[in-house]
């Protein structure tokens, strides 16, 4: 394998749509791509939707925002150091330092930006509602056994905020065209955290769960492609954004939970010690957590550790090389080192404490029935024949959907817009034509459920209840 080569494949400046504006230089083409990323309203929804507190009114506490700048403040500073040993390596150009930082930082500013309102108990209510309740809304025009669409409902069954990130930034912002952002290849790849389309068979590390849905696949295989990056293989780069983002939330969660008074520094560092010494040797405690001074948790444990972690990492790089650029790596988080240990144990005290605690609990409860409600009460949108939702689609009345038209209207057009996008793709004269619209209708349903922040879910629910008037 020619390394230099790779690289230079890798550093891929290709949009889905030509630019109209000319950019001499690489590096312009992937800072374009983060003013494109910051100045997106799913960007800006962050600040609303929950990293572990929803609907939290302490400033201080972070949301997926705050905590989607801390990685990309973390993935820079890591793909700054092994960019720069790459150069000096000979395996890269001076020049393809900044691009390699800014590809980098672009996928951890992305890496949330599929999440739904409530956070992971927002996917397992879209999972369990797709399971349990979503064939049960089919419009008789489509049969339940209907082998296509048994594969197609593979997007909603592994529904996650990975594939509905990149869903989102290649589908649905749709103002201006049907290529939503229009983002680099290089940028588009450095946030596919898993390697396989839902449906897929399933394996360990980045196949674990699925990196894009079956709308997306044929684009990712074109892409994949056009770089030199092989079927189920990782894009290279996207290691680093996932340890920069192992490192943020495993430090930011307790944190978070120590602002709250959820726990201690003293509960967290007595927890720490006993999942430590259940699994390793405590002579490494000593290192990690000094018995002769008062510990400062921000100071010697948060930026400490950060920063060894870092340190890991980048030595973690260049030891499995090789295996980096195949896209066959497990990660660059190894457990079977000093830090990746750490950041293992960390996982599971913020998993027996930090998770469980009464009020994480509930919040995590409301979001569930949050998102069940508004998914059941928009099921009389599904239960429509093709020709009554095409007509609403277009505006115009249909008798007896006073409700549905109503529904309708309340879905984000840009959704509607890329709805309509992919509708058009169709060939009205196959016999799936049916099964693969109904599909797209899901979708568009659960891409205008996925958008909302946390507060406005809230609202939508209990507007959809009677619970409460919602105001525009």
């Amino acid at each position: 394998m020619n390394k230099k080569k790779k690289y230079r494949q890798l550093l891929c400046t290709d949009r889905l749509r030509r630019s109209t504006v000319k950019r001499d230089d690489k590096i312009d083409e992937f800072y374009s791509d983060r003013s494109r990323i910051i100045y997106s309203s799913s960007f800006r929804r962050l600040q609303q939707k929950a990293q572990v507190f929803s609907l939290e009114s302490n400033a201080s506490i972070r949301t997926r925002l705050t905590h989607s700048m801390e990685v990309s403040d973390l993935g820079r500073t890591i793909a700054n150091r092994i960019a720069y040993k790459l150069f000096k390596e000979g395996y890269i150009k001076n020049k393809d330092i900044p691009a390699i930082v800014a590809i980098v930082e672009n996928a951890c500013l992305l890496h949330d930006i599929g999440n739904p309102p409530f956070g992971h108990f927002g996917e397992t209510a879209i999972r369990d509602w797709a399971r349990e309740r979503s064939l049960s809304a089919l419009p008789d025009e489509i049969n339940s056994k209907d082998k296509l669409l048994n594969e197609l409902m593979n997007d909603f069954y592994e529904f996650d905020g990975n594939p509905q990130g990149f869903r989102t930034v290649t589908k649905l912002h749709t103002d201006y065209d049907e290529y939503s952002l229009n983002l680099t290849t290089a940028t588009m790849l450095c946030i596919l955290k898993y390697s396989r389309a839902a449906g897929e068979k399933k394996g360990e590390g980045i196949l674990k769960k699925a990196g894009y849905f079956q709308s997306e696949k044929d684009l990712v295989e074109n892409i994949i492609k056009n770089v030199g990056v092989k079927p189920h293989r990782r894009y290279p780069l996207t290691y680093i954004m996932e340890a920069a983002d192992d490192i943020a939330y495993c430090m930011s969660d307790i944190g978070d939970g120590i602002e709250k008074q959820v726990l201690t520094k003293e509960t967290f560092i007595e927890a720490f010690k006993e999942e430590w010494k259940e699994k390793y040797d405590e002579t490494e405690l000593l290192e990690l957590i000094p018995q002769d001074r008062k510990i400062s948790y921000k100071k010697d444990i948060s930026i400490s550790w950060s920063k060894k972690a870092m340190d890991e990492i980048i030595d973690n790089y260049f030891v499995i090389h090789d295996n980096i650029l195949r896209g066959t790596a497990h990660s660059l988080v190894d457990e079977n080192k000093l830090m990746g240990r750490v950041l293992s144990v960390m996982k599971s005290v913020s998993r027996k404490i930090l998770y469980t605690s009464f009020e994480a609990e509930n919040i995590e409860l409301t979001g569930y029935a949050v998102i069940t409600g508004i998914l059941t009460n928009y099921e009389r949108l599904l239960k429509l024949p093709y020709n009554k939702f095409e007509k609403i689609a277009e505006g115009e009345i249909v008798e007896k959907t006073d409700v549905e038209r109503r529904l309708f209207n309340r879905l984000g057009k840009r959704y509607v817009r890329a709805y309509k996008y992919a509708v058009r793709k169709l060939d009205i004269s196959n016999n799936d034509y049916a099964v693969r619209e109904w599909w797209l209708r899901v979708h568009l349903l659960l891409d205008h459920v996925s958008g909302m922040t946390d507060d406005f879910a809230l609202e939508t629910y209990q507007m959809l209840e009677g619970i409460n008037l919602m105001h525009k």
